[in-house]
């Protein structure tokens, strides 16, 4: 399990967080259903390294403040959106028994029997949000995408929960699409005009004469 130290967070306000983070420390805070909220802090080295080296948002975490073991979650972090730094953290604490909500990546896998007909894979749902217990939150959800063929697509409806997760979306939303190449959509559509004009029958043979016609002739 991947873990990271915290130690309870006296220093509040702007001026004495701004401080605490030229001194090399996040802020944050720990909450979950029936906890007190603790103000922590923790090393920004520590939380870049877990950070890079978790697989999801997903992962659940072992928080250590002071004596004390949480199994955890990231809520939230926020970034300096120029210089992209830790600014502040939050974990979710979880409990045996508790369904908790998680957003979950999705991972393509297989050789897909479109792309080697000359089609495209359109990736289009990358995350889920699901419900479940926190001994069966998945790191990520595999879909495979081996026999999707030009035209068909893997909808959320598809996705095997094995009876562990509930998924918070349309179960018709399509997840991944195989499409056809704009020339090569191009191509089928002057191949179909041509096969209907082939098909078109031929113009018909006059049978009667109309009158003005006939008195012409005359």
């Amino acid at each position: 399990m991947f873990m990271i130290k915290a130690e309870i967070r006296e220093e509040k306000g702007k001026t004495k967080v701004k401080k605490l983070r030229k001194e090399g420390w996040v802020p944050g805070v720990v909450y979950g259903h029936g906890e007190k909220t603790m103000n922590i802090k923790v090393k920004e080295e520590d939380l870049k390294k877990l950070v890079h080296s978790i697989p999801s948002e997903s992962t659940v975490i072992e928080l250590h403040v002071g004596k004390k073991k949480f199994n955890t979650l990231f809520q939230e972090i926020t970034r300096d959106i120029f210089t992209d730094r830790f600014l502040h953290v939050d974990f979710h604490i979880l409990h045996k028994g508790e369904k908790v909500w998680v957003k979950v990546p999705i991972e393509l896998t297989g050789e897909c029997k479109g792309v080697k007909e000359g089609g495209i894979v359109d990736f289009i749902v990358r995350e889920v949000e699901i419900e479940c217990l926190p001994r069966d939150i998945p790191e990520k959800i595999l879909v495979d995408i081996t026999n999707l063929g030009i035209g068909d697509s893997f909808h959320v409806g598809d996705i095997d929960t094995g009876g562990k997760f509930t998924i918070d979306m349309d179960p018709h939303t399509p997840i991944v699409s195989i499409i056809m190449p704009k020339k090569m959509e191009a191509v089928v559509a002057a191949e179909e005009v041509e096969e209907m004009v082939e098909e078109a029958p031929e113009e018909p043979e006059v049978i009667a004469k109309g009158k003005e016609e006939e008195e012409k002739e005359e």
